[in-house]
């Protein structure tokens, strides 16, 4: 990497930061799924580690959190862009040199930015924890250059109209820059009360909502119609996707502050809205699954498709979920206990994390011309996060349902601790799994750039899978 940051552009290797972007996204998901196995082990076993101040729950969950979306997630989503967004434009990438600047100071500003969670020094504000000038530093040379390769590429493509994974690659790298300068508007000028506690529920929602969730759908949109060889189901039911995510998805987040004295009118438009999600999840989930139409072996054939589909289908309850949690109805009994965590991980090791895993997967076989070095890695790979996801999903639902009884009936905190225990132990249990997995999965990456069989010209990586 460090030959070509001084290099010409036309001197490097197309794809080049691309790659980069896929090995430093695994290498940050096997970090931060040690973290949230080593988290989860503190709760299930109160004295694992008991009284190093620095390996605190208090200290670890803000850096496992923070490792996830920016390390592993959005890395991911970064190494999508510059491999898919030139591919659908038949082009190369704007900047490859930019590219690699991006990965570069990506992973120095996230390094110094966990660093300093570890150490203590925090905004104190749930998914916005990072210090102000560590904000700054993610939208000007995080997101903002990833967001300018983007766009200068899909301007310079060669091809006529722009497809419906590049709308959402475009419009969410562009609504990134936005949610990190906006939702972090309390840090920037000390903002207090019931302003800081609103923009942190907007951040922490809008990250979500309008850059995780349209990125992993767009990588769905090219993943499932590239290896199947079929076309999109609809480009005007992805259209519908787009805008209503647009419409529905970027909401007030008052639904997150229920019992907070907002105004009434908000806390209502915010719950309509969050109902109104559903829109745009079943145009998504019937475009994915209506694409598949006669090509349904291969979800057991194929390791991309396999990933990609049971996100996609992971996307029902997650959605289902999202839409009437945020009613007053059912708020009320789960907010504040580990119905909520299940659901983020639903959202972010669950449905998003299917389709990028696909992403990473295609892209690095692509670009480096290899074949995956072992199909048996890759379903080791595939059911160990699958089980240990659901593992981790269902416990912390039942704990959450606990924990929402235990504080509606009154029952004494100790006596709820006691019930949750056993699924505390079964989340580390499902938590651990889903690192082992990832360890997996970096090997067989690596051993695929050293040791893969070269794919000849013409063909795809998933063409060969099974050939010997």
């Amino acid at each position: 990497m460090f030959k070509y940051l001084l290099a010409k552009n036309e001197d490097i290797p197309p794809g080049s930061a691309a790659v980069y972007f896929g090995f430093s996204a695994i290498i940050w998901f096997v970090i931060g799924t040690g973290l949230g196995a080593f988290n989860a082990a503190k709760l299930a076993f109160p004295d694992f580690v008991y009284g190093l101040e620095f390996v605190s729950f208090g200290h670890m969950r803000q850096v496992h959190v923070h490792a996830v979306i920016f390390g592993w997630i959005s890395m991911a989503f970064a190494m999508a862009m510059m491999y898919i967004t030139p591919a659908l434009g038949n082009s190369r990438l704007w900047s490859e040199k930019l590219g690699l600047w991006n990965c570069f100071l990506w992973n120095i500003g996230l390094s110094l930015g966990l660093t300093l969670l570890w150490a203590g020094m925090t905004s104190g504000r749930e998914y916005s924890d990072f210090p102000w000038f560590i904000d700054i530093y993610i939208a000007l040379f995080m997101a903002l250059p990833l967001g300018l390769n983007v766009w200068m590429t899909i301007i310079n493509r060669r091809t006529q109209g722009i497809y419906t994974t590049n709308w959402f690659f475009a419009a969410s790298s562009f609504m990134l820059i936005i949610v990190f300068l906006v939702g972090n508007l309390p840090e920037y000028f000390h903002l207090t009360g019931l302003t800081e506690a609103y923009l942190t529920w907007w951040f922490a929602h809008n990250v979500l909502g309008l850059w995780i969730t349209p990125v992993a759908a767009g990588i769905a949109y090219y993943t499932i119609p590239k290896v199947t060889g079929n076309p999109l189901y609809s480009h005007r039911i992805g259209h519908l996707h787009f805008w209503s995510i647009v419409v529905f998805y970027s909401t007030p987040a008052a639904h997150h502050l229920m019992a907070a004295p907002l105004p009434e009118w908000l806390k209502s438009f915010a719950s309509v809205e969050g109902v109104l999600i559903l829109v745009p999840a079943i145009a998504f989930v019937s475009n994915i699954l209506l694409t598949m139409e006669g090509k349904w072996n291969m979800f057991v054939e194929n390791l991309e498709v396999r990933f990609t589909v049971t996100g996609a289908l992971l996307a029902i309850p997650l959605n289902m979920q999202g839409g009437f949690q945020q009613t007053r109805a059912i708020n009320w009994y789960i907010h504040g206990t580990g119905w909520i965590v299940a659901h983020a991980h639903l959202a972010l090791l669950g449905f998003s994390t299917f389709m990028e895993i696909a992403a990473v997967y295609l892209g690095l076989q692509t670009i480096l011309k290899r074949k995956l070095y072992s199909l048996t890695l890759g379903n080791v790979h595939y059911w160990t996060l699958l089980i240990g996801f659901t593992i981790y999903w269902v416990s912390m639902t039942i704990a959450g349902l606990i924990q929402g009884a235990g504080k509606i009936y009154e029952v004494p905190y100790i006596d709820v601790v006691i019930a949750e225990h056993p699924y505390m132990i079964a989340r580390w249990l499902g938590g651990s799994l889903v690192f082992l997995g990832n360890l997996v999965w970096l090997y067989n990456m690596w051993m695929t750039t050293r040791l893969g069989t070269v794919v000849p010209k013409g063909r795809m990586p998933h063409e060969l899978a099974y050939e010997r």
